[in-house]
């Protein structure tokens, strides 16, 4: 949901040019698979497309990326062990929720075993987050918008 979200305001913001995303999991649980269905229901009844594939997190990642923003506290901790084994990580992490006006820093709840209700607050979370994070971003960077 992240990665389509941020996708979808990067290119409605006209920055596509200036980024790369991804996303990935820290296991390989479901690597191969696209989102949960309930996931995908969710984001497509905002006008978002979620096509990725799902992958496991690689020591590539962390020398290809600026920014790696895990969902929760277990898989920041696991990304941190990682990168302290790493020579050239260059990305920095930071939990998603970090810019989440309303629960900084809270962990992305995982909607998995619940019901829709549980994928639409994920949505607004992330909804928040991400364009927090692309303000973030644009400022710091000072990016604007390529001309068509």
């Amino acid at each position: 949901m992240a990665e389509g979200l941020f996708t979808h305001k990067v290119s409605e913001a006209g920055l596509t040019d200036f980024f790369e995303i991804d996303s990935c999991g820290t296991g390989a649980w479901h690597a191969g698979e696209r989102a949960d269905v309930r996931m995908r229901e969710t984001a497509d009844s905002h006008g978002i497309a979620l096509t990725s594939i799902a992958r496991q997190v690689q020591t590539t990642d962390f020398s290809r990326f600026d920014y790696i923003l895990p969902m929760d506290d277990s898989n920041l901790i696991n990304l941190q062990r990682f990168v302290s084994r790493m020579n050239n990580a260059k990305a920095t992490l930071v939990k998603m929720r970090f810019f989440d006006s309303e629960q900084p820093n809270a962990d992305v709840p995982d909607p998995y075993y619940g019901g829709a209700d549980g994928f639409e607050e994920v949505y607004r979370i992330l909804d928040r987050s991400t364009q927090a994070f692309l303000e973030f971003l644009v400022e710091k960077h000072e990016l604007v918008p390529q001309q068509s």
